[in-house]
């Protein structure tokens, strides 16, 4: 019996199908690196790596959003920190105010100017802005949230962004909490104090250092009437408290940014093991796929032209 021609051709073309499939997708891959071409080739582990490069795209969101509250709070702590220096001295110069018996008009000036630059740096530092974002302004940030004389203009809600699920940190701030706002005046207790001090100088009576009060009521503390040096250390503390809460937070963001970038590598090497080509082992398919081929090819040459009639002599 005689198997004929057609048969083989069919079986031969069936396999060099296969064999000739085999051979481009491994070329393919080693090409593209990927061994996932596309869904079908192991829906499973399409489906879990295209779920590790959402998860990753998340957090490369959370690393953005936690670049952008460093920035800020960096910023937001140096601009306290910067008042709080300032304060420091300020106060020291207050309190020798206060011991002086008599002030001449020279003498009298030469405090009054220096009170003058540090009320006015304070309230500078307070406006402090990133790409023209004020800080300490609330949700109205867009312009100064503090006038020369103190007064608070801003907003009482606040902005902030995620930096991980269920985190979320600050981009600007409640100037009325962070700088001590008085909300019996609306304005700064320091500036307040200051500008009363100044006022004070002014008159040539330094009597009323001693007898002037001012009605404090700072984050919720209502503290009544208060000597004017109370007044001041009323609004510095409340300035050193807030500027603590913001190096808390920065730490918070500094780990959780070690955290995310941490979790990332993770996934993305998860993500390289389900998607990326295993070169070694795929060139040793190519070369098993392309001696299958060969081999095919020479059994359909030997085979093709097989018949008992070839055995029989005329």
């Amino acid at each position: 019996m005689r198997v004929s021609e057609q048969s083989l051709f069919n079986t031969y073309t069936k396999y060099d199908r296969i064999r000739q499939s085999d051979i481009q997708r491994i070329t393919e891959e080693l090409s593209s690196g990927k061994k996932l071409l596309k869904p079908s080739d192991n829906s499973v582990d399409t489906i879990r790596a295209l779920r590790l490069q959402s998860l990753n795209t998340e957090l490369e969101g959370y690393d953005r959003n936690t670049e952008l509250v460093r920035s800020t709070q960096e910023v937001a702590e140096g601009a306290l920190g910067a008042i709080v220096d300032v304060g420091s001295e300020t106060r020291v110069e207050i309190t020798r105010l206060l011991n002086t018996g008599v002030l001449d008009y020279e003498d009298g000036q030469v405090i009054k100017e220096y009170l003058t630059s540090a009320r006015d740096f304070i309230t500078n530092q307070a406006n402090a802005q990133v790409g023209g974002i004020r800080l300490f302004g609330g949700i109205a940030s867009g312009s100064d949230p503090f006038s020369a004389d103190g007064t608070y203009n801003g907003a009482a809600n606040e902005t902030s962004v995620a930096i991980s699920k269920g985190v979320e940190l600050n981009t600007t701030f409640n100037g009325t909490n962070y700088m001590g706002v008085n909300a019996t005046s609306n304005k700064m207790a320091v500036v307040e104090a200051l500008d009363t001090i100044i006022g004070i100088i002014d008159s040539g009576d330094l009597t009323q250092l001693h007898t002037a009060t001012i009605n404090v009521d700072v984050n919720g503390t209502n503290h009544g009437d208060v000597a004017l040096l109370e007044a001041f250390d009323i609004g510095m503390e409340a300035m050193m408290e807030h500027r603590s809460i913001i190096g808390t937070q920065m730490k918070v963001s500094e780990d959780i940014q070690t955290q995310n970038q941490t979790i990332a590598v993770n996934f993305s090497d998860l993500q390289s093991k389900l998607e990326d080509a295993d070169y070694t082992g795929a060139i040793s398919d190519l070369q098993k796929a392309q001696t299958s081929y060969q081999a095919l090819m020479a059994a359909f040459n030997q085979n093709k032209d097989l018949s008992l009639l070839n055995y029989f002599q005329p």
